[in-house]
């Protein structure tokens, strides 16, 4: 592109050297920069396109979209029918080892009659009841007594295994809800005091969870020092909306070890 200058030729020749240099410098500028702007006007509106599609509007797929690409919405029109589809693999009810088991007997026959023959009685199918059990938590106290020479209280050693005031299972179970469902100190103390019925305190629930970061840390070391002696470390994270939140999936793999997932939910 050529630039008009504001000046006739004549003022041109007349003007010092120096000058003409310098209005020459001042005009390749220009169109240099002209010339850059024609690129990144045509590159901004690759992008703007590029990023209008999805997998709603492309053959994209979805795990292309972005994190802020809300699922496309179901249109209550539904041709297919409700229930698992054609090809669809079934999910059967399992049947978990009984704790108890009752024969029940046939009833009246359609024929109105009730007279069975006990030989020709055999299991027809199981029909299973699964309850949760009365929840009794084992507490135990541990006593003092009194010298009957100096009358001073004399106190035992608590064995090791107590001396936390909170059993291995019960601490397995807020360390569960705190860490991996991540429930709230305030959360974990109300399921305690309406599913368990113990009363404790948050300060109490602080201390069982550091109590079981101690004890996975050998677990968590040596996850690290395979993630530092492996040769290649695959990472990846994906993102989706779910229910109108934006979810996150973490990974990372390797040859030494099995994937650890994290979710977080924002």
């Amino acid at each position: 592109m050529s630039l008009k200058r504001p000046f006739s030729d004549i003022d041109w020749i007349t003007n010092p050297e120096p000058v003409k240099q310098h209005i020459l410098y001042l005009e390749r500028t220009i169109e240099n920069l002209t010339a850059k702007v024609q690129q990144i006007e045509k590159r901004i509106e690759q992008l703007e396109v590029r990023t209008k599609k999805n997998s709603q509007k492309s053959s994209k797929p979805p795990s292309s979209d972005g994190p802020f690409v809300e699922p496309k919405k179901e249109t209550k029109k539904r041709k297919r029918k409700r229930g698992g589809q054609k090809g669809h693999k079934g999910y059967r009810q399992q049947l978990p080892e009984p704790t108890d088991v009752q024969m029940l007997l046939p009833g009246i026959c359609s024929c109105g009659k009730h007279d069975l023959d006990p030989k020709s009685i055999e299991p027809y199918y199981t029909h299973q009841h699964i309850e949760l059990p009365e929840i009794r938590m084992d507490i135990r106290h541990f006593g003092k007594g009194r010298c009957n020479h100096c009358g001073n209280t004399v106190r035992a050693q608590v064995p090791v295994e107590y001396r936390s005031g909170y059993g291995s299972r019960l601490s397995a179970t807020v360390s569960e809800l705190s860490g991996s469902h991540g429930s709230s100190r305030q959360m974990v103390q109300d399921f305690c005091q309406s599913v368990l019925s113990i009363p404790i305190s948050v300060g109490g629930i602080h201390r069982i969870i550091d109590r079981a970061s101690e004890a996975l840390r050998p677990v968590y070391e040596e996850i690290g020092r395979q993630a530092h002696n492996a040769q290649v470390n695959h990472i990846d994270e994906t993102s989706w909306m779910l229910s109108g939140k934006l979810n996150w999936l973490w990974t990372m793999v390797n040859h030494e070890q099995q994937p650890d997932l994290r979710w977080l939910t924002g």
